[in-house]
This record gives C-alpha cells, sequence and structure tokens, in this order.
C-alpha cells in the first residue's frame, strides 16, 4: 500500500505545541465539574470532542508541513483569514468533497471554542458573513457502489482462500480480515461501533449457537440500541474465528477485544480502517481504495434498491430510522430489518 501522503497527517495530542495541549487539557479537566467553574467543552459529548480534536489535529499538521508551526505561537495566533486561505485552497487541491471542507472548518472552529472560549471565531465557518456551505456546491463526491451482495462474497472468498495458507500469521489476519469485511456488507456497521465490540458483550452466542450482535446505546451515534442475529452465512466462520484464529491472536493473553491483532492486542479504530483500505487496494486496485464508511454507504445504498418501499430493511438495520420509534421498537425493527436484508442478498446471489 502506498505511503500516506504528509499532507494530510493529523497531529495527535500529545504532539502539538505545548500551550495547545495546555489549553485543550484545563478545557478537559474542567468538562465535568458541575458547580464550579465550567470548562468550554463541558457540554460536548465525548465524541464530539474526540472529533473535534481530530480536526484540530488536522490544522495543525497543515500549518507543521508548511513549517508554520512553533512552540511559541498560541492556538489565536494562528488562525487568521491568510492561514485560513491557504488551508482551505490545500484541502480542495488535496481532492477533499466540498462536504469534507466545510466540516474541517467546522471542526476548527470548535476547537476554537475550546482552546480560546473569549475569542469569536464564527468567521471560520462564515467568511464574509456568508456560510461556507452556501459558498461551495456542496456535490457529493463520485464514487463506485458495490453491492453489499459482492462485498460479502469477497469477505467469504477471503476467509476461504486464509484456509489454504500454509503460515499461520497470513491465515490468521487474512482469516479476520475476511469475516470484517463480510460484517459490514451484512450489517452495514459504523467503525467506531465495529471497534467497541466486546467478546461476551456485544458479541454474544446463544443456547442454539446463533451469533448475534447487540449495540448498546453508548455504543450507537444515534444513541438508539440495535440488535440482530449475524447472517447465517457467516455463522461458522464466526465460530471459527473465535475458537482459532483470534485464540492464535492472542498468543495466551486475556482479553475481551473481538478484534485481536498480533501480540494479542485490540485491533482499534485506526487499524480497522487501515486493513480495509489495504484490502480494498489489494482487491480493486489502487485508484479504487474505500474504507468501512463506503462499506456502510454500500448496504444503505443496495439495500434500499432491493427494499425501496418505504424506509427499507438496510435503512432501519444501520440504526438511521426516525428518532421517534422507541428503544424496544427500533430493536424489533432491527431483527426484521436483519431477515429481509439476508433475504434479498439471496436472491441476488441466485439471479447471478
Amino acid at each position: 500500500m502506498s505511503a500516506p501522503d504528509p499532507r494530510r497527517r493529523c497531529l495527535k495530542l500529545e504532539e502539538w505545541p505545548a500551550s495547545h495541549r495546555a489549553a485543550w487539557e484545563v478545557a478537559m479537566a474542567r468538562k465535568g465539574r458541575r458547580f464550579s467553574t465550567r470548562g468550554s467543552a463541558a457540554h460536548l459529548a465525548d465524541k464530539s470532542i474526540e472529533k473535534t480534536g481530530d480536526g484540530y489535529g488536522r490544522w495543525l499538521g497543515f500549518l507543521s508541513w508548511h513549517g508554520l508551526l512553533r512552540e511559541e505561537v498560541g492556538p489565536a495566533e494562528l488562525v487568521t483569514p491568510e492561514l485560513a486561505d491557504r488551508y482551505f485552497d490545500e484541502l480542495i487541491a488535496l481532492g477533499n468533497a466540498d462536504y469534507t471542507v466545510v466540516g474541517r472548518f467546522d471542526e476548527l472552529a470548535g476547537a476554537m471554542r475550546i482552546l480560546v472560549p473569549s475569542g469569536d471565531f464564527r468567521w471560520l465557518q462564515s467568511p464574509g458573513g456568508v456560510s461556507l456551505r452556501n459558498q461551495l456546491d456542496m456535490r457529493k463526491r463520485q464514487f463506485t457502489v458495490h453491492h453489499a451482495a459482492e462485498i460479502r462474497d469477497w469477505g467469504i472468498g477471503m476467509m476461504r482462500e486464509a484456509l489454504e495458507e500454509r503460515g499461520p500469521r497470513r491465515r490468521q489476519v487474512m482469516l479476520r480480515d475476511g469475516l470484517l469485511i463480510a460484517i459490514f456488507a451484512t450489517r452495514g456497521m459504523r467503525l467506531r461501533s465495529m471497534a467497541a465490540l466486546r467478546l461476551g458483550h456485544q458479541v454474544a452466542q446463544d443456547s442454539a449457537g446463533t451469533w448475534s450482535i447487540a449495540l448498546d446505546e453508548e455504543d450507537v451515534k444515534t444513541g438508539r440500541p440495535i440488535a440482530y442475529p449475524l447472517s447465517p452465512s457467516l455463522q461458522s466462520w464466526m465460530t471459527r474465528y473465535v475458537e482459532v484464529e483470534r485464540r492464535e491472536l492472542l498468543a495466551g493473553k486475556e482479553s475481551d477485544a473481538f478484534w485481536v491483532n498480533w501480540g494479542g492486542e485490540a485491533l482499534g479504530i485506526r487499524g480497522i480502517d487501515k486493513r480495509i483500505r489495504w484490502r480494498s487496494e489489494k482487491h480493486y486496485g489502487s485508484g479504487a481504495v474505500f474504507g468501512p464508511h463506503r462499506l456502510r454507504h454500500d448496504v444503505g445504498t443496495t439495500g434500499s434498491a432491493m427494499d425501496p418501499e418505504g424506509l427499507g430493511g438496510a435503512v432501519e438495520m444501520l440504526g438511521i430510522s426516525a428518532p421517534v420509534y422507541h428503544k424496544h421498537y427500533n430493536r424489533g425493527k432491527g431483527l426484521e430489518a436483519a431477515a429481509r436484508f439476508h433475504d434479498a442478498l439471496r436472491k441476488a446471489r441466485e439471479k447471478e
């Protein structure tokens, strides 16, 4: 896989200049307070803070690449209209979609509200008094949509190929990656939810031997729990992974993380994203690299095409149905949606 473009680098918190890092940590330390002085991040959810921090790291990465990041210069002094212009131009030059550009400036503005709460950086989102969103075409990037059945078969084929491998390490990661891809294709899970899976918690096998996934409020972006059995085509592969490859990857370590890397370490968000991108490049070519979110998009798009009436089974299964639905109703809809979606996948496969 080609090396990542250094112009796209996001600096991690420990790489930030000391004054930036200190201001951020002060805001975080005050987040949980109720009656004493509250920090500028007090009202934000943890996931929003993480996303905003990543966005600010992207801004610092831009400054660092151009030699503009200096230890003695604070956050407010660096966010100028001139540098914002250069940042905007570079995001466009790197091929970022309009939605991504707007998102980056939203993140930067949000970070400044945390780092410099007394400042006014609304101009980042509305330069010249006009919303940045209204200044762009806001066209979504065009890309190939793969049928969910095709992606599922790719994952299953990878697992079958893994069993033919003589080397244990190659077999372990190939079967694991194939299962990852197949679950993304049949479940359309968010990357964060996939990385959060724990054996015996979100992932469990019932007395009949059926593997299921149950995501609670904290595991789902919408805050609504989702529960469903895994595809029948993946049941035996789940058992194989848990009993053989996962155990081998753990190498004697104790962990409830479902996705495991060499040495028994949990395969987190960045690790899963990297594996999907590497596998997609290997399978589809260097010009067609994609990550986990594209697989979720594939499920939503092809699922809606298979079930165009109403919300569609795939949409319900993705956990993005109308928020007025009650929690237990959503769980029931998830089970029904999973059954309909798998039936549609089976029929699509039979037509090939």
